[in-house]
């Protein structure tokens, strides 16, 4: 069992993260507050789970058997002096971390923290990076498993560049991405970052490519949107494009007569909400749009299927481009 430590301060958006988690099997998941404590001239750090009273120190919650950390910051706050300190100690017990600069819709600036770990912009509330961050670090996790001879600590930092000048670190994602690829063509025995990103669930198979996958769209009155997308949410779809269009029908056209001729004079304003998903999806949709049907949702929801869809950032490829 491969067990994973979140560590963050309160409201840094830990427990909004969990519920956007993938579930992989083989993989234990705790999540921890942190907070500092000086007495006198001591300084500890306290523990403890959202939700459950009581306190652990930090030894006890790094332990040896914990085989990968994120340790959660708040963007829009930035780097406190608290989150320095534990992000030094993770580093210095050599196991391999990522770090998720959440909040990223509120301040998207760069993170500034003395780290040379991978920082993955994040959005917990959204699910935005959540599991990337999370395949990236459980091969971290991997790779230091498989280099028994090499100090875990190397590859805490697989985002460091093998050339005699380091990657600076908190650069944007995609320059990150960049120096990586450079440095796999320089020296092929280190990983490269499309191996960081493949699937980590070993119960699966190699049908998981030929998954249909297709583009759901569904016209509604503005009025009813916020009513339909809690409904979506509550069933865990959040990637929802909308589109605001005009929608005719053979009831819902003024017209006017000039000159002779007829002209439509109004076009009522409806919004289209698009999603791209697995197939086999599609009937949770129906189960949470049916409870909230009225007449200003439209009737007929459209299919149509989606020969691909690549990520950018992992090119990562369809089903695992679209959790």
């Amino acid at each position: 069992m491969i067990k994973i430590l979140i560590l963050g301060a309160s409201g840094s958006g830990k427990t909004t993260a969990l519920k956007h988690i993938n579930n992989h099997e083989n993989v234990s998941i705790s999540s921890f507050d942190y907070g500092k404590a000086t007495i006198g001239e001591d300084t500890t750090y306290l523990f403890s789970s959202p939700g459950i009273e009581g306190f652990k120190f930090i030894n006890d919650i790094v332990s040896s058997d914990i085989d990968g950390v994120i340790i959660f910051i708040d963007n829009s706050i930035g780097t406190t002096e608290t989150d320095e300190e534990i992000v030094n100690f993770v580093s210095n017990k050599q196991i391999p971390y990522v770090i998720f600069a959440n909040k990223q819709d509120l301040d998207n600036s760069n993170l500034k923290i003395n780290s040379d770990a991978m920082v993955i912009p994040a959005i917990a509330i959204e699910g935005i990076g959540i599991n990337d961050g999370l395949k990236m670090l459980l091969k971290l996790v991997e790779n230091t498993v498989k280099q028994d001879a090499t100090p875990k600590k190397e590859y805490s930092n697989i985002a460091k560049s093998t050339s005699d000048e380091n990657i600076k670190p908190q650069r944007e994602f995609k320059d990150i991405i960049k120096d990586i690829k450079s440095a796999h063509q320089k020296d092929p025995q280190k990983p490269d970052f499309k191996a960081l990103v493949k699937k980590i669930k070993p119960s699966r198979n190699n049908d998981v490519e030929k998954t249909e996958i297709c583009k759901l769209k569904l016209i509604m009155h503005p009025i009813e949107l916020d009513n339909v997308k809690k409904a979506l949410e509550d069933f865990g779809f959040s990637n929802i494009t909308l589109t605001k269009i005009g929608h005719l029908n053979s009831e819902s056209t003024s017209k006017e007569t000039y000159r002779a001729s007829r002209y439509d004079i109004n076009i009522p304003q409806r919004v289209q909400l698009s999603m791209v998903m697995k197939r086999e999806d599609v009937k949770y949709v129906i189960q949470a749009i049916e409870p909230i049907k009225t007449e200003d949702i439209m009737d007929e929801m459209f299919i149509s299927p989606v020969e691909n869809v690549i990520r950018i950032r992992t090119e990562e490829n369809g089903e695992e481009a679209i959790e």
